[in-house]
């Protein structure tokens, strides 16, 4: 190739770099809070888990016979879920997540009736079959 054509390319390539770090530089930032206190933990833990029967059922009827959609849907709920309720008390989603599987990991050894479903331990990975 020509060199000309080279450096051309190559000052486009820098200029778009630098156009995206200026922009990436200026962009305003969310200011997080602290650490959740004790009381926030259990309500964002309380948030969760009271809305996981729902969100079950909602998956339950729109993947009637796919449990790998099902599954997909209702993490799809609880990442939400775990936005909003970081967004909304400013902390960071670590310390719902924190508090979420520190539940879960309660659950696992004092599961009351109502909290079935809950478990610590991790679904192994079986792919959907292609049919080609």
């Amino acid at each position: 190739m020509d060199l000309r054509i080279n450096l051309i390319a190559g000052a486009f390539a820098v200029g778009c770099t630098l156009l995206v770090a200026s922009r990436v530089a200026r962009a305003p930032r969310e200011e997080m809070g602290g650490p959740a206190t004790p009381a926030q933990r259990r309500s964002f833990a309380a948030s969760v888990s009271g809305n996981e029967p729902t969100w079950r059922r909602k998956t339950e009827e729109d993947f009637p016979s796919d449990l790998w959609s099902q599954r997909d849907a209702f993490h799809n709920h609880e990442a939400q879920s775990i936005r909003d309720l970081s967004g909304a008390a400013h902390v960071p989603y670590e310390e719902v997540i924190r508090a979420i599987d520190e539940d879960v990991r309660l659950s696992g050894t004092l599961a009351p009736p109502e909290r079935e479903g809950r478990a610590a331990g991790a679904i192994p990975c079986k792919p959907r079959p292609f049919y080609d």
